[in-house]
């Protein structure tokens, strides 16, 4: 069954000769469960079609289905509920609330949306993750490998359908890179959730199920 299905997509910037197509007739099919790294040389449009994914960015044309829902038929406070309930995003920079201890950063997205919390699953989350003894310190506190992991375990709280990660290990160390991208891939197995990973590193693509190489706004090779 796929979970994400795109069609045609364009996104175009600028205009006449200044034009840059960022996507220029994109065509993609991700199945439930699958976990596919893109990858391609800065300005292939790698970033751009993680963030139309994740509802953050429209498309010129084209569609974008999530999960069965349409992102084009979307208002801008309906793609906001879709991001909080069907999106799970992990960035290079962490993006963790620096006034938030690890514990409050892991349930800010269920806060947000006034979720319940499956405190079981959490748990889970956390043993596995290996956060369970920096619940209660401030990202300041934390290495970059414990960061990005509480990034990770923030992304998963809410049981999303599709996990979006732009160059996850871009500001680790290649130890720590191998063991967040394998703790990325674990995370999947368990969870069964769709991980698609946008990243610069050869060797972290092949850990997943699919590469998916672009260039110049297209695929080049699925």
């Amino acid at each position: 069954m796929d979970i994400i299905t795109i069609c045609n997509l364009k996104k175009y910037y600028g205009s006449g000769e200044r034009i840059v197509r960022a996507l220029d007739g994109v065509n993609l099919t991700v199945a439930q469960g699958e976990f596919i790294a893109i990858v391609g040389a800065s300005g292939c449009g790698k970033t751009t079609l993680l963030n139309m994914m994740g509802g953050l960015d429209r498309p010129a044309s084209g569609e974008v289905i999530v999960d069965g829902v349409n992102l084009a038929s979307l208002k801008e406070a309906q793609l906001a509920v879709f991001r909080r309930k069907k999106a799970g995003f992990i960035f290079q920079n962490y993006n963790l609330v620096p006034t938030l201890t690890v514990e409050e950063n892991i349930y800010f997205p269920l806060d947000l949306d006034c979720s319940t919390p499956d405190r079981k699953y959490l748990r889970e989350i956390i043993e596995l993750l290996g956060l369970q003894d920096k619940l209660d310190v401030f990202p300041e506190q934390l290495s970059g490998g414990q960061k990005q992991r509480a990034a990770i375990a923030r992304a998963l709280a809410a049981k999303p359908s599709v996990i979006l990660a732009d160059e996850p290990t871009g500001n680790l160390d290649s130890k720590n890179g191998q063991n967040v991208a394998g703790l990325l891939k674990m995370t999947t197995e368990i969870w069964h959730r769709t991980l698609v990973m946008v990243t610069h590193n050869q060797e972290l693509a092949q850990m997943a199920d699919r590469v998916i190489r672009m260039q110049d706004g297209r695929i080049t090779e699925n």
